[in-house]
């Protein structure tokens, strides 16, 4: 199968959470009253119910977490998720080929994967300048060479400069390895999947949107947003957030292959926090931001920052942290905050309000 079924939204809107995010928002009022972090800022949060479970739920709650707002280097996990399910839809197609030569395999590809590739993002096809193979994956540059299984059919693995691409994109959050990342698995392939999952509704345009490379490599295409007009990289924050909880639930994610994707995504996220663009809640993450402070655990992050057309940046972050004591797990995903320490510590302080209310913890 190319695409995966639509993902079930694994979010359940909690009143508890609700309130405790509604009280975090009064007191960050009332603590930085000049700096409208409560009001102009997106956020999601999610508690992980039943964590051990195989179906875990979300208690959600979000503020203005259904509009569209660009948010950089965030939507290079719109390019993580598509390469993954990439490998995983090759993988369960490749294992019933009988010629594991390159040129068979990534030709088979090709003339089965193409056309649906295409037709799941229609836009792409009539957008000036965007051709082809702008659309669709280079499969020779995305996978190293077949090798064949002693059960039959043959085993898909990242190329080597494709796999360090792909992480230096999300550990270090490099442009132009994202941008090399990108123009590998071609705009239809990553925007197709998206709405082929329920990550982004074309007819809303909302969602999670990548149609930029970072780098002007190919043209950009662009979906409306809130803070900066047309955007080539943009999300609400609900949409985000619901792939975080399907990647912290794990079996949707797994479910219609044996080639896992979970871990190899969660280990990205994991380093990103522990050695590359830590979450900016994180203490010391930047000079100035006093970040959340003791009792939290950052497990694991993607931010995002860029420059708005106005001038300015504007930062953004995806994020999975647990409490110490409790061991409580969370997600939060904001953005639109302006790049600034004293917006940094009223979103850190705002965070740390609303897991501690929906705690109990004073």
């Amino acid at each position: 199968m190319l695409f995966p079924n639509r993902f079930p939204d694994l979010l359940s809107p909690d009143p508890q959470m609700a309130l405790a995010l509604t009280s975090a928002q009064a007191l960050t009022a009332t603590t930085f009253p000049t700096l409208g972090v409560h009001q102009k800022c997106p956020i999601s949060v999610a508690a992980v119910q039943n964590p051990t479970s195989t179906s875990p739920t979300f208690a959600y709650a979000g503020f203005r977490d259904t509009e569209m707002y660009f948010s950089g280097s965030l939507l290079k996990m719109a390019a993580m998720i598509a390469a993954f399910e990439l490998r995983q839809s090759a993988a369960d197609f490749a294992v019933t080929e009988g010629d594991c030569g390159d040129s068979t395999v990534f030709g088979d590809l090709k003339t089965a994967f193409n056309t649906d590739i295409q037709a799941a993002a229609p836009r792409f096809q009539s957008e000036p300048g965007i051709t082809e193979p702008m659309r669709v994956p280079k499969y020779p540059t995305v996978f190293a060479s077949p090798q064949g299984l002693a059960s039959g059919g043959c085993l898909m693995s990242f190329d080597a400069t494709f796999a360090t691409n792909l992480r230096g994109m999300v550990v270090p959050s490099n442009n132009q390895q994202a941008s090399a990342t990108i123009q590998a698995l071609g705009y239809s392939w990553i925007n197709g999947l998206l709405a082929k999952a329920g990550l982004f509704d074309p007819t809303g345009q909302q969602g999670i949107w990548l149609g930029g490379t970072f780098t002007g490599a190919f043209p950009a295409v662009r979906v409306p947003s809130v803070n900066d007009g047309p955007s080539a990289q943009a999300t609400t924050t609900i949409d985000m957030a619901r792939f975080l909880a399907l990647l912290i639930e794990g079996t949707t994610l797994d479910g219609r292959s044996t080639d896992g994707i979970v871990a190899d995504m969660r280990g990205l996220l994991s380093d990103a926090q522990a050695n590359g663009d830590p979450s900016f809640l994180t203490v010391g993450a930047r000079p100035g931001v006093n970040g959340l402070g003791a009792g939290f655990t950052i497990t694991h992050c993607k931010i995002g920052l860029g420059n708005l057309t106005a001038g300015g940046d504007v930062a953004s972050e995806a994020t999975v942290l647990s409490h110490d004591d409790s061991g409580q797990q969370f997600l939060v995903v904001w953005q639109n905050l302006a790049n600034l320490n004293d917006r940094h510590n009223a979103m850190s302080f705002m965070v740390r309000r609303t897991l501690l209310t929906f705690l109990g913890i004073p």
